[in-house]
């Protein structure tokens, strides 16, 4: 059985929260859209790329420009070996005098600057795979691999292209012209005051232009017809091929292979385009651009989750995750159950807003608690607004100040400490499980939510009645409104003795 060394007051994985897909949620992976008062998972919002950057050098990459470099940074390599960062070394180096120039004595011997790509981790260099050295100016430019089916591909592309661009055509092409002169025939009914040859001529010319694109059209298009298919190979081609000679993979004499020459499918498969099956066509990979994504809800289409666009900042712009709007329930610790014997359990709610918070604990359906009784508390209880300046001073106190406001009832709340508050809950196991599951119950969390709105401006009287004070134009109202949210719970106490 693994151990987990995070300590039971700190693992938040024993309480989740159900968000509206129908998943269980700890708290840190969920958004609270304040719009629609629902609890979102990342599999439920809309994700959408707001910038693209390289997480090594932290460089800013707009999307057109990301999509030439297939989304890749020109400057910074990963080791094909180990895929950590490689580093560039920089040497110098004498510069040896050509032979057709006479070598003149002097006394300062000129210094050449050149640079290669280094590995910290595995030792891997651009020298092992004959790659020559670079000047440091242009150390991050390396030649592309020529691979052997990029003509295929490229051709693959352009073709596809044309295509596109001729379905466009076609499609404009119906939608600035969808009347035409029999439809106007057949509204006003003069078909038959025509003559025959007329009404011959308006149906052809109709028939040629739905049937598709004209010859003039197909000739504005001469990629296509230059452009070679596929040979497809079916079951009667195939004798013409050679049989795979086995003998030429296996050899009787094991001391000629040399493992350490022939790359892992791993390395193979990171240079797809290459497919190097020795070390020494090994190349360094290029690193992978990093996205910055915003959240949006689905239902009313508001942000949850947007970022900044600069690389090296890690704040948001809006961040509704629910750690920062909804109570937060935590396990003091595990209990010791036993079948039929009434376990008390603490537990810690938390209040995260600056408002008093007021929160019931409602049961479930009996059929969802079918491991065990629970008894939840028959009371609302008030949560104290967070106070910032509280936990920096760190005032000892204050649970003693706050407990004379309030009556508790000992038997349901055990401290009162800043805006945390333990409670108890009572659970009686019903039957033994099995041994690798743990005893789950379930229930409601029924919290009020100040909901904010933007600042209304203060309306300015009329002139017919003059205000007793001047009133500034820096002046506004925050309307307020308080809704009541319920979450469904679910708690893992742990295995039953």
């Amino acid at each position: 059985m693994a151990t987990s060394f995070i300590p039971e007051f700190l693992d938040s994985s024993k309480v989740q929260y159900q968000c509206t897909c129908g998943q269980f949620k700890t708290i840190h992976y969920i958004y609270f859209c304040r719009y629609c008062n629902e609890i979102r998972c990342r599999d439920c919002v809309s994700h959408e790329v707001d910038s693209q950057f390289c997480q090594q050098c932290l460089e800013y990459i707009p999307s057109l420009d990301a999509k030439l470099k297939k989304n890749k940074c020109a400057q910074c390599y990963q080791c094909p070996s180990c895929h950590n960062i490689l580093l560039p070394r920089v040497l110098y180096q004498p510069v040896v005098p050509s032979t057709a120039q006479p070598q003149q004595p002097t006394t300062q011997q000129t210094m050449k600057k050149s640079s290669f790509f280094y590995c910290h981790f595995c030792r891997w260099s651009s020298r092992d795979i004959g790659m020559p050295d670079q000047s440091p100016l242009a150390a991050g430019n390396l030649p592309e691999i020529k691979t052997p089916n990029s003509e295929r591909l490229k051709s693959l592309f352009e073709y596809y292209r044309i295509l596109s661009t001729k379905d466009k055509k076609e499609k404009e092409k119906k939608r600035s012209n969808p009347r035409n002169a029999m439809c106007l025939l057949d509204k006003y009914g003069i078909t038959s005051s025509l003559s025959a040859k007329v009404t011959a001529t308006l149906r052809a010319r109709m028939a040629r232009s739905s049937s598709g694109m004209s010859l003039s059209d197909m000739k504005s298009f001469p990629e296509l017809d230059a452009f070679k298919s596929a040979i497809s190979i079916g079951e009667e081609n195939i004798d013409q091929f050679e049989k795979l000679n086995l003998d030429d993979y296996y050899h009787d004499d094991l001391d000629e292979i040399d493992v350490c020459e022939k790359n892992s499918l791993g390395k193979i498969i990171h240079q797809v385009e290459s497919q190097p099956l020795y070390c020494k066509d090994l190349f360094p990979i290029s690193q992978m651009l990093v996205v910055k994504r915003s959240l949006r809800c689905k239902k009313c289409e508001h942000n949850l989750s947007k970022p900044e666009y600069n690389p090296s900042l890690a704040k948001f712009k809006i961040q509704l995750s629910a750690y920062y709007h909804i109570p937060q329930i935590r396990l003091v610790k595990l209990p010791n159950l036993k079948v039929g014997t009434t376990t008390r359990v603490e537990l810690t709610i938390t209040n995260p807003i600056q408002y008093m918070v007021n929160v019931t604990l409602l049961p479930v359906d009996i059929h969802q608690n079918s491991m065990a009784d629970v008894v939840l508390p028959n009371t609302v209880l008030q949560l104290t607004p967070k106070d910032d300046t509280g936990d920096i001073v760190g005032d000892f106190d204050s649970g003693l100040t706050q407990s004379a406001k309030f009556t508790d009832d000992p038997n349901v709340v055990a401290f009162r400490h800043g805006n945390k508050l333990g409670i108890y809950l009572y659970v009686t196991p019903l039957k033994k499980i099995e041994d690798a599951a743990d005893c789950i119950i379930e229930f409601r969390l029924k919290h009020d939510y100040v909901y904010t709105l933007l600042p209304i401006p203060a309306i300015p009287t009329s002139p017919a009645t003059t205000p007793t004070e001047p009133i500034s134009g820096d002046k506004s109202t925050l309307k307020q409104d308080v809704k009541w949210i319920s979450h469904y719970m679910r708690l893992n106490l742990g295995p039953i003795e």
